[in-house]
């Protein structure tokens, strides 16, 4: 095995190779009794051997190539086995944290898992609040109860312009509550 050291240290590729070739094997069987994924093990024996021709200066020629390659692969696996299990803890822990706070949240906070629609309603009302009587009913009568502007001239007894005027009064004080992405809503649905 010194005298393979030796070939592995001076570059000689085609010792590598040898060694690849009769060793890869071995270890891919080693790993597997550690890790049970066949794309991750043959990962890792390529990192294994990577690592093993980019230090290949640094080899002791008293160290058995044999027994560092096994160390090495055997190291790597339980590093990824302790990967995984610091993985499954922080993503079970974060489910748990999740779940707690949507199981608060219902609590505090019953507004960020309304519906759109209803946040829609709930915007509406507080825009409409703000709205003179006037101005409120022509809104009403136009955007919820779907009435033509001649027939809220009718029903109000005033001029087709002040409807209009009304309406877009509305629309201005209707932009300023109901957010941009609900807003699309308004035209889409009768309360």
């Amino acid at each position: 095995m010194r005298e393979i050291t030796e070939f592995i240290k001076t570059g000689n590729i085609t010792s590598f190779e040898k060694i690849f070739r009769f060793y890869s094997p071995r270890l891919r069987k080693y790993a597997l009794h550690f890790l049970n994924d066949e794309e991750e093990v043959n990962d890792l024996i390529q990192d294994v051997f990577v690592q093993l021709w980019t230090k290949r200066k640094d080899l002791n020629d008293e160290k058995n190539v044999e027994s560092l390659l096994f160390t090495v692969v055997r190291n790597k696996c339980l590093n990824l086995i302790k990967k995984s299990i610091v993985e499954e803890k922080f993503i079970e822990r974060q489910t748990h944290l999740e779940s707690e706070r949507l199981y608060f949240l219902s609590f505090n906070d019953p507004d960020e898992y309304k519906s759109m629609q209803d946040q829609l309603k709930t915007e509406l009302k507080k825009a409409m609040d703000s709205m003179s009587e006037r101005c409120r009913t022509a809104f009403h009568l136009r955007w919820i109860e779907g009435k033509k502007q001649r027939e809220i001239s009718e029903i109000m007894d005033i001029s087709m312009t002040m409807v209009n005027k009304h309406l877009t009064k509305g629309l201005q004080i209707t932009r300023e509550f109901v957010k941009p992405e609900h807003f699309i809503l308004f035209f889409l649905f009768r309360f």
